[in-house]
C-alpha cells in the first residue's frame, strides 16, 4: 500500500469512526472540471464487519462509499447504502442547519454567505449553492446533506466550483431594463417541443437564457461558459468532390476516469488543459471532412465543424447540420480524433434520440409573430446577477442572466409554464 494513501485511509477510518467497518476496496479516479486542473479522488467502499459477502459485486447495506481529494485531503462525498447508517461518528442531525453548516464548512474549508448559500430546505434534507457574497455563480457547486429516517446522516456530496471573493471582479449591478431591451428580444426564438402524450411536435415561442455582460455590451452562452478551456468555436462548412468509398471503422478507446498512482503524484504531467494549436486545429478539420466522406458521403456541404477541444488524450469535433432545425433537440455528431495522428477513431450520433419522435406529428405553422410573442413574454422575462466564468480574463466577472420559464404557444397564443409542457 501507497504510504500517502494509507495515511488517508487511516484518517478516514478515525474521523469517521469506522470501527465496525473494514475497507473491502478501493480505487483512483480523476474528476475535472472545465475550470481547473483535474483533481484526483480516492474511492474507498467501508464494508459493516457484519455483512453478507457472499456476492463480491454487491454493496451491502450500511457499506460506506467514501470520496476524498488526494491532495487537499478534502472529503468530497458520502454515501450510506441503503440510506443506513452504523457509524458512531459526529455528523450533523437532521433538522439543524446550523450546526450542519458548521460541519460542512469544517469538512470543506468554506465559508457560508461567502462562498455557499442555502437554496433548498427539508427536515431531511438541505441543498446549498455556490455563492460569492450570496450572487450565484456560474459554472457553479453544490453541497447536499440527507438524513436517513432515524434522523442520521445518509448522503454528503460536495459537487463543482466554489470560487472566493479573489477570483473575481467586484462591481455593483448597473444593468437596465433599457440596456437589455434589445437583448432580451434577440433571445426570443421559434422551437419545436416534443409532446409524448399527443405523439407531436408543438410550436413554441421562447426566450435563450444567456448571461450579458455589466456594461451591456457583450453576451455570453451557457455553451461557451461550460465548454472546456481548449474549446475552440468553429463554423467551417466541411464540403467535397469525391467521397471515400471505404467505410469509417469504429475503435476501442479507453475513456475511462481510473487513475494509476504514477498519474496522481506525478508532479511533471503534462497540463489537463492544453491548448489547441493551428496546426492541431487544421488537422482536426480535416479528419472531420474525411469522416463524413466515409461514413456520410452524400452530405457535402450539410455538415459544419463547430468547435474543437482537447479531453482525455483526444481531440474532440462537434458537428452540426449546416441547416437545423427549429426542433429543440439539435442533431449532432461528436467525433474523436487521436491527437497523434489526426486519424478519427470513434464518433456518438444523437441521430438514435431523434428517431424516437420519427413518427410524431409535424408541428403546425405558428399563426403569431415572433414579436407578438415577445409582448406576451416580456413581463415573465427574469434579470439576476451572477458572477460568470470569462475565460478571456480568466475571472469571474458580473453578469445579468436573462432568463424566463415561460413560453408562447405559436398557434393559440397561450403563455405555458415550460416545465409543465
Amino acid at each position: 500500500m501507497n504510504e500517502k494513501l494509507q495515511e488517508i485511509i487511516d484518517l478516514t477510518a478515525e474521523t469517521f469512526h469506522l470501527d465496525h467497518y473494514f475497507l473491502k476496496r478501493h480505487h483512483i479516479f480523476q474528476e475535472q472540471s472545465n475550470m481547473q486542473e483535474p483533481s484526483y479522488i480516492l474511492n474507498m467502499e467501508w464494508f459493516p464487519k457484519d455483512a453478507d459477502e457472499t456476492d463480491e459485486d454487491y454493496n451491502p447495506s450500511g457499506t460506506a462509499s467514501i470520496d476524498v481529494d488526494l491532495h487537499s485531503k478534502l472529503v468530497k462525498r458520502i454515501i450510506f447504502v441503503n440510506g443506513e447508517n452504523k457509524t458512531d461518528a459526529h455528523f450533523p442531525p437532521a433538522a439543524s442547519t446550523e450546526l450542519a453548516i458548521e460541519w460542512i464548512e469544517k469538512e470543506t474549508g468554506l465559508e457560508f454567505g461567502r462562498q455557499f448559500k442555502l437554496i433548498h430546505e427539508e427536515e431531511k434534507e438541505l441543498l446549498f449553492q455556490a455563492a460569492v457574497d450570496n450572487v450565484a455563480v456560474f459554472p457553479s457547486g453544490s453541497i447536499e446533506i440527507e438524513h436517513n429516517e432515524e434522523g442520521k446522516l445518509s448522503l454528503f456530496s460536495v459537487d463543482g466550483i466554489f470560487p472566493n471573493e479573489d477570483q473575481l471582479n467586484w462591481e455593483p449591478f448597473a444593468l437596465t431594463a433599457e440596456q437589455i431591451g434589445p437583448i432580451v428580444k434577440s433571445q426570443s426564438k421559434l422551437l419545436e417541443i416534443p409532446l409524448e402524450n399527443e405523439e407531436k411536435w408543438e410550436p413554441i415561442f421562447g426566450t435563450a437564457t444567456v448571461f450579458v455582460t455589466n456594461d451591456g455590451k457583450r453576451t455570453i452562452s451557457f455553451e461557451e461558459v461550460e465548454s472546456p478551456r481548449s474549446f475552440k468555436q468553429k463554423d467551417v462548412l466541411l464540403e467535397w468532390q469525391e467521397p471515400i468509398q471505404e467505410r469509417f471503422s469504429k475503435r476501442e478507446i479507453d475513456l475511462s476516469l481510473e487513475a494509476t498512482l504514477e498519474e496522481v503524484f506525478n508532479v511533471e504531467k503534462a497540463p489537463a488543459n492544453e491548448v489547441l494549436t493551428m496546426d492541431d486545429q487544421q488537422h482536426a478539420q480535416r479528419a472531420s471532412r474525411d469522416f463524413l466522406r466515409s461514413e456520410f458521403p452524400n452530405d457535402s456541404g450539410k455538415w459544419k465543424l463547430t468547435g474543437l477541444w482537447r479531453e482525455k488524450g483526444y481531440i474532440f469535433a462537434q458537428l452540426k447540420p449546416a441547416a437545423p432545425d427549429a426542433r429543440v433537440i439539435d442533431r449532432k455528431i461528436k467525433l474523436i480524433i487521436d491527437e497523434k495522428n489526426y486519424q478519427p477513431v470513434n464518433y456518438t450520433d444523437n441521430s438514435i434520440i431523434l428517431d424516437m419522435f420519427e413518427h410524431f406529428e409535424k408541428a403546425e405553422d405558428p399563426k403569431l409573430t415572433k414579436e407578438e410573442a415577445f409582448e406576451k413574454l416580456r413581463e415573465h422575462i427574469e434579470i439576476t446577477p451572477v458572477y460568470v466564468f470569462d475565460k478571456r480574463q480568466n475571472r469571474y466577472i458580473l453578469c445579468g442572466k436573462i432568463d424566463c420559464e415561460y413560453g408562447v404557444n405559436a398557434v393559440t397564443g397561450d403563455v405555458v409554464l415550460l416545465n409543465e409542457i
